[in-house]
């Protein structure tokens, strides 16, 4: 018998190879961004990936991702600060972990419960300074985070790191350009 660790620990490393292996294959492409979020949603049975891109000094981009990728939503921006935990993540430049509600009200009692039962953020790290993070959010129940899960989740937010800072990376969700009409 393998213990349930083990066979946690072999998904999760089955979903990292994936990932590796369409990051190999197509280093600037951002619709990887969308296929690590919804392996990070079906790998740790989360409701909601987030992802958060630094779009200036000062804000964040944030796109939601429902139904481990079947729906995209872009929310807008946030201000970068410790206001709330996924723009926290990138102001400490390293992981948070919140597994229930009581945790996220008292380290973020500003909009703590649009971060639901439990909330997980790793920064995407580039060159040293943090280009984005990514965010895990339990809508129904408290989540206690392995260390498998924490490591397979770091590992995600390197891979999105990596597609980020590519010099040819593409922008995701895309964003739809309407033409210029002369008048």
């Amino acid at each position: 018998m393998v213990p349930d660790d083990d066979l946690g620990a072999a998904d999760l490393l089955r979903r990292l190879s994936l990932l590796l292996h369409a990051t190999a294959a197509s280093p600037s492409d951002a619709t990887v961004l969308q296929l690590a979020l919804a392996q990070a949603v079906a790998a740790t049975g989360a409701d909601i990936a987030v992802l958060g891109r630094v779009t200036d000094q000062d804000v964040i981009d944030v796109t939601l991702l429902f139904d481990t990728g079947a729906t995209v939503h872009e929310i807008g921006v946030l201000d970068v600060d410790s206001r709330y935990p996924l723009t926290d993540v990138v102001v400490r430049e390293r992981a948070i972990w919140l597994a229930s509600p009581p945790e996220i009200r008292l380290g973020y009692p500003d909009g703590g419960a649009l971060w639901g039962c439990a909330f997980a953020g790793v920064p995407l790290m580039a060159g040293g300074v943090a280009v984005g993070a990514i965010g895990l959010i339990y809508d129904a129940t408290g989540h206690y985070f392995t260390a498998a899960e924490r490591e397979y989740l770091s590992a995600v937010a390197d891979l999105c790191a990596t597609v980020l800072a590519h010099p040819h990376a593409q922008t995701w969700p895309p964003r739809e350009v309407s033409p210029v009409a002369d008048t």
